[in-house]
């Protein structure tokens, strides 16, 4: 019996012994086991899935091999996750920062316009008188004329009976004379005679058969349309008379830009003719309506022409350049836009990592962005190879469709490249 219980209790120490052993065992290999989860590793750049312990080049496209991490994303205290890149994947991105800062906002505009004459410049003398144009002292569309000039002599029996009509009033005695007098000089004013021809006519013992047309405005004959010897009647067109000191330039612009123009600003104008000159412009109309197919709005600005280098119906290239106050700034290429956000990737206190962040933007402008909220002065942002950062994002977080990077519907800059996505 004696020999049975020293049996007994060497099986018994040798089954806890087996036990500890078994226990450290396991215990060892959990430890192995989390040590590979935290090791780097190596990978492909366009197949994650690819894992191998050494340097190498992938089994799929022959890619070299980049270093990884198994604990590559870290969180921050915003939802976004940060995103580490080493020395040699910032080269192979390409990824450059710049810093933020303020400066000053200068919103440019540019469309194309045609030179206009001026609607109130515009005079159509036409005849007040049934007669005969005698003799054209103006002959030649394109004559610059002065007001109260000689256009034409005319026999008219209307302005004859008209002034024998004022003599009459004037040598009478009634005491209603100086009623028929004013009615009578009135009615020859109506036919166009000037202050001087009806003085003449107090002194005149007969009235002329011929009388001359003194040109009621100054300008350039646009259009001639008579000649001597022509019977006019009442009504008819004779010139068409255009004062092109000044000159209206129409631009249409983009209705999503016409809301940065105001009335007064000033515009520069270029035009094909002088290529080496530019020409001063002031807004003075902004049409109240959109064209309905092209989605632009008529601008109209008042352009001085003393010197009368510009034509009317000339081409003009409009160039619409409005400062606003200091902002924050940040290159076009540094936001990516989604839809629903604005991100750009700012440089984090870890070493080489990289934080997404949440922007507002502002006036787009000379290839930045102004930034109204989510920056503050002095940060760095990534402004190239920001897609190549998001996309290794997407492929840490699982995220499926690319954002578009610095994508914008302005018709004044050219639309950026879409952000490119990772297999």
């Amino acid at each position: 019996m004696k020999t049975f219980i020293i049996t007994l209790s060497i099986v018994l120490m040798l089954i806890v012994s087996s036990c500890g052993k078994s226990s450290s065992s396991h215990q060892g290999h959990g430890d192995s086991t989390s040590t590979a989860q935290s090791a780097d590793y190596y990978t492909c750049p366009m197949h994650p899935q690819v894992h191998m312990d050494k340097p190498g080049v992938c089994p799929i496209c022959g890619m070299d091999l980049v270093k990884a991490s198994n604990s590559r994303k870290m969180k921050t205290s915003s939802d976004e996750p940060m995103i580490p890149l080493n020395d040699r994947d910032q080269i192979l991105a390409n990824v450059s920062t710049v810093v933020v800062g303020y400066e000053q906002i200068e919103h440019t505009v540019r469309s194309f316009g045609t030179l206009e004459i001026p609607e109130p410049n515009k005079t159509i003398i036409s005849a007040r008188f049934n007669g005969r144009i005698e003799k054209l002292f103006v002959n030649a569309v394109g004559t610059k004329i002065k007001k109260g000039e000689p256009l034409f002599d005319v026999y008219s029996p209307d302005i004859v009976q008209a002034e024998n009509e004022y003599r009459q009033a004037f040598t009478s005695t009634s005491q209603t004379r100086d009623n028929i007098l004013t009615f009578a000089k009135s009615k020859l004013q109506l036919l166009g005679l000037t202050e001087e021809q009806i003085r003449t006519l107090e002194s005149q013992e007969t009235v002329p058969l011929v009388i001359t047309y003194h040109s009621p405005a100054a300008g350039i004959i646009i259009d001639k349309k008579i000649v001597e010897g022509v019977y006019v009647t009442e009504g008819s067109s004779l010139y068409d008379v255009s004062d092109i000191s000044t000159l209206w330039n129409i631009a249409d612009v983009y209705e999503t830009d016409a809301t940065h123009i105001r009335i007064d600003e000033h515009a520069t104008l270029s035009i094909a003719s002088y290529p080496d000159q530019t020409f001063s412009a002031i807004v003075s109309l902004i049409y109240p309506v959109v064209n309905p197919q092209s989605r632009t709005v008529k601008i109209r600005l008042s352009v001085n022409n003393t010197n009368d280098k510009l034509k009317p119906n000339m081409y003009t290239e409009t160039t619409f350049l409005r400062k606003k106050d200091k902002a924050l700034t940040v290159p076009v290429s540094a936001v990516l836009i989604t839809g629903k956000r604005n991100l750009v990737y700012i440089k984090a206190e870890h070493e080489n990592h990289f934080e997404a962040r949440e922007i507002g933007i502002g006036t787009r402008f000379n290839g930045k962005y102004e930034v109204t909220w989510g920056l503050v002065e002095g940060e760095e942002v990534v402004s190239e190879g920001g897609y190549l950062i998001d996309s290794e994002s997407l492929l840490k977080t699982g995220g499926g469709v690319g954002h578009q990077h610095g994508t914008t519907n302005a018709p004044d800059e050219k639309k950026e490249m879409p952000g490119m996505k990772m297999d």
